[in-house]
Formats: C-alpha cells, structure tokens, sequence
C-alpha cells in the first residue's frame, strides 16, 4: 500500500531549480534552491541562502536588530530556507497564485550605527559622536506568511514573485547589551517586518 502510495505521489511531482533575490527583516540575500510540486497544489521548497552585506544603514531609527544584520566572517553568510506553496487556482495554464509559507535560518552578528554622548575629562563637558559597533553572533529565525504568483516566460523556465509579513525570532545574548529587567526572556528579541522576493525557476 505505502509503495503504491509512493510511486502515485512521485508519478504526479515536478522539480524545479529555483534562484531568486529577497529584501526582509534580515536585509537582502540571494538563494538557490530546489522545488518539488505534488498534485500541481502542493510545493515544498528548499533552499541555501546567502547573505548580502551593505555598509549603508538602511534608516536612521538606530534599531539593535531590524534590517540590522551583517555578516563578519565568511562562514555568517551562509543560511538555510525551508518553504511550503500552497496553489488555490490550479487549472490555470501560464499564471499560479498561491499562499505560503517560509522559514529562513541565519547565524550572523549585526552592524549598528548612531550617535551617543561622550564625557571630556579635560573640560569636563558632553559632546555627541558617532559609533559603529558589531553585536551578536545571534541566531536568525525569521517566519513568513504571503502570497505569490508565477508566470510562465519560455519553455520550462518561469518568474515568481512572493511578498509576505513575518515575525522573527532573534535568539542570542551580548554583553555590550544592557538586559531589559521586565522581559522575560533576555536571550529571545522579536522583530516583525516583511519580505519581497522575485526569482527565476526551471522545471525539470
């Protein structure tokens, strides 16, 4: 039963080689990953993401975490996406909708960037200077849900897109951070935020 069962399952899947472009809560990545369609509704989706650093901060909120991450070895730009395309219009021919879902995993420090008050033993004065310091490493896990489409383009290869709001959980501690004596958990920060990501497939 569970052979047939198995053999009906892979008779109707389809895989896919997937590369695509993202801006989130982590700041923007590029990853390559596989697909595999089931019964034309059900897509799972896994893939290797790598981060993209950028000196330029990208507002002037002087947040610890928000679009905050920055990679200091070669090793943080590596990390890991999970996903699941659920489509709610299949027997369209050339243009897919869907819903979804995706997990991105990242271990990466941050790079902060602001302004605070420094004191002058000589005049015994305050004067405001500029900083750039680097938090963590901390644990990125970063939960996504949206919506999306894809398009047809030419023979096997398509376009996807997929825009979507997430809550990410930053696990991890530094002791250059002041702990918050009312949160219960010092080593768990929330951050939510959203995701934009467009991207080529090739079905095979």
């Amino acid at each position: 039963m569970f052979v047939c069962l198995l053999v009906t399952c892979c008779s109707f899947a389809q895989n896919a080689a997937l590369i695509s472009f993202n801006t989130s809560t982590l700041r923007e990545s590029l990853i390559i990953g596989y697909s595999r369609t089931f019964h034309q509704t059900h897509e799972i989706e896994v893939g290797l993401r790598f981060h993209i650093n950028r000196l330029a901060m990208p507002d002037d909120q002087e947040s610890i975490y928000y679009r905050r991450m920055y990679a200091s070895n070669f090793g943080q730009h590596f990390g890991l996406q999970l996903g699941y395309n659920w489509y709610f219009l299949p027997r369209l021919e050339h243009l897919k909708p869907f819903v979804f879902y995706e997990l991105q995993a990242a271990y990466s420090s941050t790079r902060n960037h602001g302004y605070g008050p420094t004191y002058n033993l000589n005049d015994e004065s305050y004067s405001i200077e500029e900083y750039t310091e680097s938090l963590g490493p901390f644990l990125w896990l970063q939960n996504t849900i949206g919506v999306g489409f894809k398009v047809d383009i030419w023979k096997s290869f398509y376009l996807f897109e997929k825009t979507g709001f997430n809550a990410t959980e930053i696990i991890g501690n530094d002791e250059k951070l002041i702990p918050d004596p009312y949160q219960k958990f010092p080593w768990l920060v929330n951050e939510f935020g959203y995701m934009i990501m467009a991207g080529v497939g090739y079905r095979f």
